[in-house]
């Protein structure tokens, strides 16, 4: 594991020696998958934890009839299953796709279930998890509640900004899929980014979004 180890991956473990972090992750099997592909499907039994460890993967609410919402786009570093992992009939709450080609790492949940019972401090590190999904939840909340398109996108994107601590930041998904993120229409969504360009608030070249009036951003969300 490498750059995994600097986000969830970190909570998790953090009440571990070197050692011991050696030794768990030993016990962590790898995998590779292709865009598209489902790496877990809502309402099947939680049989393990998933980490990311290259690539952009998406937590997906499907209905019935096929349309879908994306509920997180997780990276490098985030975590899936964590929510249910030690239920000992938990169900995924969401499906888990490969929105682009992703590297993971994987423990099955009777792995998962010994090494907490050896290592206490994970489970204290599983509660960690927790709160965090906690917080990004309520970020989203607030994503969600912004009046217009755009204040949805200018808020979207200052959080990106931050995160990805630059100002030309990579969307993580297509168009669509962040669209969704948005609960925004994907026409909708291009139709605002292409105005935002017109103006001069930003730019944007594929998948690369480059902020160019910070300040505007900000005003429009109401942060200043």
């Amino acid at each position: 594991m490498n750059k995994a180890d600097e986000t969830e991956l970190s909570i998790l473990f953090s009440g571990l020696s070197d050692a011991e972090k050696e030794e768990c992750q030993a016990l962590f099997r790898q995998k590779e998958l292709t865009k598209g592909e489902l790496i877990a499907s809502e309402g099947d039994l939680c049989k393990g934890l998933f980490i990311i460890e290259k690539g952009h993967a998406a937590a997906q609410k499907y209905t019935h009839s096929g349309e879908f919402s994306t509920l997180r786009i997780l990276e490098a570093g985030d975590v899936f299953g964590e929510d249910q992992i030690l239920e000992e009939n938990g169900r995924y709450t969401a499906t888990l796709e490969a929105i682009s080609n992703v590297s993971l790492s994987y423990i099955s949940q009777s792995t998962l279930v010994t090494l907490v019972d050896r290592f206490p401090a994970m489970r204290e590190g599983l509660w960690k998890l927790l709160l965090q999904r906690i917080k990004l939840s309520d970020e989203r909340v607030i994503l969600l509640s912004q009046k217009s398109v755009r204040a949805k996108i200018a808020y979207y994107l200052l959080r990106l900004s931050e995160k990805q601590m630059k100002t030309s930041v990579m969307l993580p998904g297509s168009r669509e899929v962040v669209a969704k993120f948005l609960s925004i229409p994907r026409p909708s969504f291009s139709r605002e980014l292409s105005a935002m360009e017109k103006n001069g608030i930003v730019e944007f070249s594929g998948r690369t979004v480059t902020i160019l009036d910070d300040l505007f951003l900000r005003k429009e969300i109401g942060e200043i």
